[in-house]
């Protein structure tokens, strides 16, 4: 029996998508590294109550926003997330990276962005609503992308044992 016309223009058009996902799946294989570098670089933004002083960019202010939510629920992982990182190694997040957790959480603090230093690093003074002050180095993580940026905040972990085998 003979496939009517209807049932070849389904065939026709699932192999279409078919081939489409296909050939976005190599793509993606290729390009995968590319891409996820573009996505994972991009500046998080939160929410959280700040005053912001100086030519702050509104992706720095809401990367300030996300470290004193972070710092004031006593977040590693999202203080983790938040450290500038410029090798493969693991950023520790330990108690005196928390020291000022209690000053995040009394009130609203301000934050004045400094000026650039070497390579592209900007200064961040946060001034807590109980006055304890807090300077942050704030710098782009990848300068090809926009808004890219990170703090200068935990302890790269050095890894042990004999460099990588190169593939």
């Amino acid at each position: 029996m003979a496939p009517s016309r209807q049932q070849g223009a389904v065939r026709r058009t699932v192999a279409a998508w078919i081939v489409a996902l296909s050939a976005v799946a190599v793509l993606a294989a290729v390009e995968g590294r590319a891409a996820w570098n573009a996505l994972t670089s991009s500046t998080p933004s939160c929410w959280w109550p700040l005053h912001v002083r100086g030519h702050a960019t509104s992706a720095q202010a809401g990367l300030i926003r996300c470290y004193l939510r972070a710092l004031a629920h006593h977040d590693a992982a999202g203080l983790r997330a938040l450290a500038y990182n410029d090798t493969n190694s693991p950023v520790r997040i330990t108690a005196k990276d928390f020291r000022h957790a209690a000053d995040a959480r009394s009130g609203v603090a301000t934050a004045t962005r400094g000026p650039v230093g070497m390579d592209q690093e900007y200064a961040v003074t946060i001034v807590f609503a109980d006055h304890a002050r807090e300077t942050v180095a704030m710098a782009p993580v990848n300068p090809a992308v926009l808004d890219s940026w990170r703090l200068g905040i935990g302890t790269l972990v050095e890894l042990k044992g004999p460099p990588p085998t190169k593939p």
